[in-house]
This record gives structure tokens, sequence and C-alpha cells, in this order.
């Protein structure tokens, strides 16, 4: 095979290939950029904990969160919409994007959309509350690849374990 074929045909295959990062990863390249879930120029603290169910969650914190805005990380489907009462979540909401990623907002005082309803970034989704096993309004917040619970990552940014980290909100800035 002349030299120029073969050094084309290369160039080529190389140009294809597509690299992945691998499912298990707790961190790294996400296919879905998730932002931040509140309005913008909004200061939250992201509260993690070592003992928090499940581990790599998030509370989202500050004064005056009580109903306060919840918006979509990215844009998706709304897969579940649910209020569990006194136990556990209470009422909250899942959406469902790009390349296997799940977002989960927990312990809402009210919903803003339905099951099957395509979001944007930064869409209206629900307010924060304090509803569930909560003692107080805050945000719960998961990541999840393929099921399983991964360690947040919002704006290309990895949240910090464990403890808390001030988050400034960009979503719809």
């Amino acid at each position: 095979m002349p030299r120029r074929l073969v050094t084309a045909l290369t160039a080529l295959l190389a140009a294809s290939v597509v690299v992945a990062a691998p499912a298990s990863a707790d961190v790294g390249v996400q296919a879905v950029n998730l932002r931040t879930p509140f309005d913008c120029g909004q200061v939250w603290n992201a509260n993690t904990r070592s003992n928090h169910n499940p581990q790599l969650s998030v509370d989202f914190q500050r004064t005056g969160a009580n109903n306060k805005n919840v918006r979509s990380s990215a844009a998706g489907t709304v897969e579940t919409v649910k209020n569990l009462g006194n136990t556990s979540y209470g009422k909250y909401i899942v959406i469902k994007h790009a390349s296997g990623w799940k977002t989960l907002y927990a312990h809402l005082n009210s919903f803003n959309v339905s099951v099957g309803q395509k979001v944007s970034t930064g869409t209206l989704i629900g307010k924060v509350g304090s509803t569930g096993g909560s003692t107080g309004p805050h945000l719960h917040y998961e990541q999840r690849l393929n099921g399983v619970v991964k360690k947040v990552v919002l704006n290309g940014v990895a949240v910090k374990y464990y403890g808390n980290t001030s988050i400034t909100s960009s979503t719809g800035c």
C-alpha cells in the first residue's frame, strides 16, 4: 500500500476514535454540563458529609431558603414527580438527561413540572421546602449516572467532599 494512503487511513482512524469516561469514575468529564439548580447570582452552601444517605448527595442550604426557586440543572425529561409524605425525600423530582445522567431534587415545597415534560437548563421545576425526613428548608440534590450516585459536579467544578462549599449560581445569567 502506498505510504500516503497508509498515512491518510491512519489519520482517519485516529480522528474517528471516541474516548468516553468510564461509568465507574466518581468525578470526570460529564457528557452533560450540569448547572447549579438556583436563580442567577444566588449564593448557597453545598453541604456534604460522610453519613449522608446516599453518601455522595449534597444538601443546599441558605438563610431564607424556603420557597426559593429550584431549576433544572440541564435539559431533559421529567421522569418522576412524587410525594412520599412525611418520609424519606418527601416531595421530589427526577429529571433524565443525556448519556445516562439523572438529577434528583428532594424535600421540595411544591412542584412546577409534570412527568413527561421536556425541560431546558434553568427551567423552574419546584420550590425549596422541608418535606419528608427533612429538619429544615433545604434542597437535597443528587447526580446519578446509570443509576449510581456520583460526586456532584456543577458548572464543570466538583463540589468539595466532605464539608461545606459556597456556590454562586450562574444558571440563567
